[in-house]
């Protein structure tokens, strides 16, 4: 079992890979709006206001994806359907992704055998 995680700088490219993750067999996503950390000092202190530009391009949000998935193939096709939807912008930042492996895994449910 494995997490993927996906920090999603373009809000225009949201939509696109959430659908297409569905498509690849992906229900269970959650999405979480975000702030870069340079882009919240830079807010507050004035003094690293130029750090914006270095991190996302400027932008102050950006939305974290994540879902836990079982199949390794589903897994590989996701992360070539991300890759391939961030390089059909032709501007940089528009976000990064990891992956890790997941230990455990399990529903917040109430289980009358404990």
């Amino acid at each position: 079992m494995y997490l993927l995680v996906a920090v999603v700088n373009n809000d225009e490219l949201l939509n696109d890979i959430i659908t297409g993750w569905l498509d690849i067999g992906i229900t269970g996503a959650t999405v979480l709006e975000s702030t870069d950390s340079i882009q919240l000092i830079s807010e507050t202190i004035p003094i690293f206001a130029g750090f914006r530009s270095l991190t996302s391009g400027g932008m102050r949000h950006n939305k974290t994806i994540f879902s836990a998935i079982t199949d390794k193939d589903v897994l590989d096709l996701s992360v070539t359907f991300l890759k391939k939807t961030f390089s059909e912008v032709d501007e940089p930042h528009q976000g990064i992704y990891f992956t890790l492996p997941l230990l455990d895994f399990g529903r917040a449910e109430t289980d009358p055998q404990i």
